[in-house]
């Protein structure tokens, strides 16, 4: 289908007047084209350039001509072929731009001045605009600010005899973007298109005055043909027809080069059928014989198996033409090379689907299949779990050694994760360190904990990332689908679940049960109480003294956290317990604590000479947090404090959990520096001995529940003696809690405890009034 370009007519005929010998008009009726640095640049300084140019556009009888078809397709192909959602080709008289073609507008004309395209043509070059909204010369552009909201624009002129600029060709579009140099060569070529039409144009206007309709069907068939060969090369698109009478089956040249078949090779539908993915036959042998027998166009996409085995995506495009003179009829297609714009596809549902990070699920695509899985359990009534696993201390990883040690964990962890689940599991990343899974429909409670026990272990194996061997484990929450149930609510029930397995016991899965809803409500009102009291600076340190029971001078205070309430009450620790074991809110509390302890040490220490520590109670994840140690230590050094004078108060508990290695080493650390540890409400945990030994305690406090039944219970007045002879016997300093009454404090002082704390001498006070009142005779006035 080769193009043949249209000649032989004199385009001077059309010029009247002044114009008749326009220049730049070869007697075959061709434009001659300047360069791009050559006259067309030239004709923009010559005097009266533009009367020249207008005058020639007017000669030339385009302005308000009919719609053509012909250069439809061309800005129907630009709009596609650059992703832009507006294509012209504008002419500009003196006043006004007129689109002889526009896709995506339902403009017909402008005035000049507002026409990106004048710009275009006075240039005589390639005129690109990014974001118009950003460029001084449009930014306040009525196209702009208005319909069609104009953002992005390229334009190339369009030139007539002598390379006057006639107008332009361009594409745009309703947000920014950039054109590369690539797309500039494509639109020139596009607009070298245009010119040639409107060479041809000016041929078959001539034509028709001559009334030689014999010769302007000659010329239409060979604008067709260079058309169809332009579109083809810019648009990676070949041709074909098929004779329905015959079968022979024609091929354009570029479509030889698509499918990789040599030029000349014999062809029939069979071997072009074979060049397709067999899947796809049917699907095609269907369309081609539902066009041929009823006239139904066709449009399929498939994968083309090329010469050496490449595989291209394609789209074909087709219909029936019957011919009158001679009654046969053919299908005519073009066939398109998609390939790159497939894979883009094919790459943007992958993005939108899957989290980047892991290659798992991301949340939008795990609730599309949780949706799935609900309606599949609602025709078969087949158990339907779900399960969300959290990573136990992923946070300080993150913090301690960096966002990409964590991705490299997290990319491992959903690795491991993936192998131990069942192949017809669902696993998606739920966010941060949380792993969301659906279990096999139909799984019972017995399959869902093996399932689960596997995935833990496989977690709990040591990660080793640069010079960093990391022990990382894992804990479950599970909730199990109940009919009227939706999506929100099962998520919302293994949350509460997880939540709870946080607080009870990590590393281990844990089942929603009814009875963590009351649990759940006090949780969120104390979280809700603890939050607004940081966020609005309403909570505070108060301090209790510690008193030598010989003298009762103050030897040392405990930092008490205490909140008021926005009422004016105010609250205690034990009153907001719940929020307290939340791990982060407990480590941000235990930093404003510390920050109130550095900021109150000088002043305390001046209002009571004695003072020798003060005391500050961490929790089981401050310990936990990467470097607390050296956080702690530093924040002390920070204040121009000296570690000694700072005990830090832990519970029984807290050595009880799995990393209890890391506990001591934390504990170790400080005290090696000469941070005190004191073992809070002695005498109620599990293995009280065992922990004076292991850890490097150096004072212990007797819960105040012993301290207060002493008067009426002999046998918690025989615990009472026995630890603190104990305690002094292995010179550990005890610490009476509790004391409320003279009775109580003469019992423990004659048992040889030496220090005392309780409402007795003085309850917690802020650092202000605890300066103003001082302690020597708190108990006296009480």
């Amino acid at each position: 289908m080769e193009a043949v370009r249209p000649g032989g007519i004199d385009c001077g005929k059309l010029l009247d007047g002044a114009q008749r010998n326009l220049p730049g008009v070869r007697p075959n009726g061709k434009f001659s084209k300047a360069s791009m640095t050559g006259n067309k640049h030239s004709m923009s300084f010559m005097p009266n350039a533009d009367t020249f140019r207008i005058a020639t556009l007017h000669a030339l009888k385009l302005l308000d001509s009919p719609r053509s078809e012909t250069f439809d397709r061309i800005t129907t192909l630009c709009s596609e072929m650059f992703e832009c959602r507006f294509a012209f080709l504008s002419l500009i008289d003196e006043k006004r731009q007129w689109f002889m073609s526009a896709v995506g507008s339902e403009l017909k004309e402008t005035p000049r001045q507002d026409a990106f395209c004048n710009l275009t043509i006075r240039q005589s070059a390639c005129l690109i605009i990014e974001d118009a909204q950003q460029d001084a010369r449009f930014s306040s552009n009525p196209l702009v600010t208005g319909p069609p909201f104009l953002r992005a624009y390229m334009g190339f002129p369009v030139f007539g005899p002598e390379g006057t600029a006639l107008g332009a060709l361009c594409v745009a579009h309703d947000a920014p973007r950039q054109f590369s140099l690539e797309d500039q060569r494509q639109l020139e070529r596009l607009a070298h298109v245009i010119e040639d039409l409107i060479a041809a144009h000016v041929q078959t206007s001539t034509v028709t005055q001559l009334n030689d309709q014999m010769l302007s069907e000659s010329l239409a068939l060979r604008k067709s043909n260079q058309l169809l060969q332009q579109a083809e090369r810019v648009g990676k698109i070949g041709s074909f027809e098929i004779d329905l009478q015959s079968g022979e089956l024609v091929f354009s040249d570029h479509l030889y080069d698509l499918s990789g078949i040599c030029a000349g090779d014999p062809l029939d539908t069979r071997r072009a059928l074979a060049l397709y993915d067999q899947s796809d036959h049917p699907r095609i042998k269907t369309a081609l014989q539902n066009a041929a027998a009823t006239g139904e166009s066709f449009d399929y996409q498939s994968d083309l198996i090329v010469a050496g085995g490449a595989v291209k995506r394609v789209r074909c495009v087709g219909e029936r033409l019957a011919c009158e003179q001679n009654g046969k009829s053919r299908l005519v297609g073009v066939v398109q090379d998609i390939t790159e714009a497939h894979h883009a596809h094919l790459a943007m549902k992958r993005a939108a689907d899957y989290d980047s990070l892991t290659c798992l699920f991301n949340r939008s695509a795990f609730d599309r299949n949780l949706q799935d899985r609900i309606r599949a359990h609602k025709q078969c009534n087949q158990a339907l779990w779900l399960v969300l696993f959290d990573l136990d201390g992923f946070k300080d990883i993150n913090d301690y050694c960096g966002h990409l040690i964590g991705d490299v964990v997290l990319e491992e962890m959903s690795a491991r994760l993936q192998k131990s689940v069942p192949p017809d599991a669902v696993l998606a990343r739920w966010g941060g360190d949380e792993f969301a899974l659906l279990p096999p429909l139909g799984s019972s409670q017995t399959d869902i904990e093996q399932i689960v026990e596997s995935a833990l272990a496989t977690i709990q194996t040591i990660v080793a990332v640069a010079d960093h061997k990391l022990q990382l484990s894992a804990t479950c929450g599970i909730a199990q689908f109940e009919d009227g149930m939706g999506t929100k609510e099962l998520l919302r029930r293994a949350d509460l679940a997880l939540y709870d397995g946080k607080k009870r016991g990590r590393s281990s899965f844990h089942f929603y049960q009814r009875s963590l809803e009351k649990d759940n409500v006090a949780r969120v009102s104390a979280l809700r109480q603890v939050r607004s009291a940081i966020e609005e600076a309403r909570l505070f340190a108060a301090y209790q003294p510690i008193i030598d029971l010989d003298d009762e001078s103050v030897v040392g205070m405990e930092a008490l956290m205490r909140i008021d309430t926005r009422a004016g009450n105010k609250l205690t620790a034990t009153q907001v317990l719940p929020a307290l074991l939340d791990p982060v809110v407990a480590r941000e509390i235990t930093e404003r604590m510390l920050h109130f302890v550095c900021t109150d040490f000088t002043r305390l220490r001046e209002a009571c000479p004695q003072l020798g520590t003060i005391s500050l109670n961490v929790t089981e994840n401050d310990l936990l947090s990467r470097n607390f140690a050296h956080r702690f230590l530093d924040t002390l050094r920070g204040a121009c404090i000296d570690p000694r004078g700072i005990t830090l108060e832990i519970t029984e508990t807290m050595l009880l959990v799995n990393d209890s290695d890391t506990v001591r080493r934390v504990l170790q650390t400080v005290a090696k520096e000469g941070v005190n540890i004191a073992l809070d409400d002695f005498g109620t945990g599990f293995s009280s001995l065992s922990h004076l030994r292991d850890f490097p305690i150096s004072q212990v406090k007797i819960d105040k529940t012993f301290i207060q039944s002493m008067n009426r219970d002999r046998q918690a007045r025989t615990i009472v003696g026995a630890l603190i002879a104990m305690a002094n016997k292995m010179d550990i300093e005890v610490v009476a809690e509790g004391i409320e009454t003279p009775e109580q404090l003469d019992m423990v002082s004659r048992m040889g405890c030496r220090l005392g704390q309780g409402y007795l001498f003085s309850p917690a006070l802020d650092a202000s009034n605890l300066c103003m009142a001082g302690f020597r005779n708190q108990r006296k006035r009480a």
